[in-house]
């Protein structure tokens, strides 16, 4: 629009993005990669970035109404935006997230993000169709798989149309690994609370247990009493020929409906804090240590179903020129953030504890920030070769991280139905979560069907499995305008 803005004699805050209150119709400018917004004078230096306006230092950095950059102009001291786009309340509520190319860094350079409702995004590869999610700062192109048809959605964007456990376990926080250790060892926990329990549920509750080292599971044994089928109020009461309640003669269940029932982590009841929540401590085979949890020695189920689908779809193949579509594909790092930086939350394997991973403290946070860079640690950088990473990988294929979709428009916990990473389905990322102990289970960032990006259900969730690759800098394209009508078509140089 025309004469966008205008105002005489005042500096402006500028911020590469923003964030949007829904509940009170106002904006705030931020940066993508965690800085303080800028304060300075109008010029054509902040095309493409959000400002408020003419702001005094000092005063509001956030407003009702944002304006984004696009042409400027300086007369003495009256500053104009002569081109940008004004955003509303109404308009922010439309469209949700604003589109376009968005620069940020990686761990090799500038990255250049596709963000929003994008249409000019899309690849024909290989007999199927992508999404370019961005640019690397090496200049290859980050792409992630959206089925065998131009416009496909929900489990169709999946390879081989199929949902997908992330791991095979979720009872240690080992599981959150792309790939994972384990060195288990039998271990009880310290006392916590757990409230993961049904009111009205009547479990099992025994007075001894076994352990199976083959099968790794714990069972319910009888010793000198029978096994009881009791609720949790009901173990609070008081048995008359003892004195003693209940939960003190049968401290030990699986919490299951079943008296043979096995379970991967005993529950030991020290006591009854509500019908619904109990203090505990769990007995378990699980990671000996921090370290155990970060080795890299076992592939979890998502990565062992995308090397399978490569190696099955895309080695070998070739295009209509007879080149192979593996001669377009390099290798690139994908970040498993297993960092813990806060360091209350930061034991990493004991289960009496929350682990919180990276993400979780960044992508929830009042003041989201995000990031392209990956952990310092060089375990949690995949990649097929050691030039990139830790050479972990078969194949140069893995999972988008949770960090991408937010600057692609996803957001904690808001459903946006108007970015190109929708898919009306649920698909994993591959970036850590926490592990929970109040539910005991390990949980993977994952979006759901509305584009909201999630951390709720655990990793044996089956949900879509969307390839992610990268191509070399030098593919050229062919055909096509990017649009789902006309993708991309490429070539080798």
């Amino acid at each position: 629009m025309e004469n966008a803005y205008s105002v005489i004699g005042n500096k402006f805050y500028f911020g590469d993005s923003y964030e949007f209150d829904s509940i009170t119709g106002t904006f705030k400018l931020i940066n993508t990669d965690g800085s303080s917004v800028i304060t300075d004078t109008l010029s054509d230096d902040y095309k493409n970035y959000y400002t408020c306006g003419g702001v005094n230092v000092g005063a509001y950095t956030s407003c009702s109404t944002i304006y984004r950059v696009a042409a400027t102009n300086v007369e003495g001291t009256t500053y104009t935006i002569t081109q940008g786009d004004e955003i509303t309340s109404n308009v922010a509520m439309s469209i949700r997230s604003e589109i376009g190319l968005y620069k940020t860094e990686d761990d090799y350079g500038a990255s250049y993000v596709f963000r929003g409702d994008v249409n000019n995004n899309n690849v024909s590869l290989g007999g199927y169709y992508w999404k370019i999610i961005r640019t690397n700062g090496d200049n290859s192109i980050r792409l992630i798989y959206n089925g065998t048809t131009p416009n496909a959605t929900g489990s169709a964007t999946s390879i081989n149309n199929a949902h997908y456990a992330y791991n095979i376990g979720n009872t240690d926080p080992t599981f959150v690994g792309y790939m994972y250790g384990k060195n288990f060892t039998l271990q009880k926990s310290t006392e916590t609370t757990y409230s993961n329990i049904g009111a009205l549920i009547k479990y099992y509750f025994s007075d001894s247990f076994t352990f199976d080292e083959t099968n790794e599971v714990f069972k319910l044994k009888t010793t000198n009493l029978e096994p009881i089928s009791k609720t949790i109020s009901e173990m609070n009461e008081i048995d008359e020929a003892t004195g003693k309640k209940l939960y003190e003669l049968y401290p030990y269940t699986c919490l299951h409906t079943s008296s043979t029932e096995s379970c991967n982590v005993l529950t030991q009841v020290n006591g009854v804090v509500s019908e619904v929540s109990i203090k505990v401590q769990h007995h378990s085979y699980s990671s000996k240590d921090k370290e155990s949890t970060r080795t890299n020695e076992l592939s979890s189920n998502v990565k062992t179903q995308l090397e399978n689908w490569y190696k099955t779809n895309i080695v070998g193949k070739k295009d209509e020129n007879n080149n192979l579509i593996t001669d377009y594909i390099v290798d690139q790092t994908f970040c498993n953030d297993r960092s813990t930086p806060n360091p209350t939350y930061s034991s990493g394997y004991l289960l009496s504890s929350t682990t919180l991973y990276g993400a979780n403290i960044r992508l929830t946070a009042s003041n989201i920030t995000t990031t392209l860079k990956c952990s310092t640690d060089i375990r949690d950088q995949f990649s097929s070769t050691t030039s990139k990473g830790n050479g972990s990988l078969t194949y140069p294929v893995a999972l988008i991280t949770a960090d991408e979709v937010a600057l692609a428009g996803g957001h904690y916990g808001s459903n946006n139905e108007n970015f190109y990473l929708r898919t009306n389905d649920y698909y994993w990322t591959m970036t850590p979560a926490d592990f929970n102990p109040e539910n005991i289970y390990a949980r993977v960032w994952h979006i759901y069907p509305n584009g909201a990006l999630m951390r709720g259900n655990n990793v044996l969730y089956g949900y879509s499995a969307r390839a992610v690759i990268n191509l070399r800098s030098d593919v050229l394209i062919s055909s096509g305008d990017g649009s789902v009508e006309n993708p991309f078509q490429l070539k080798l140089a």
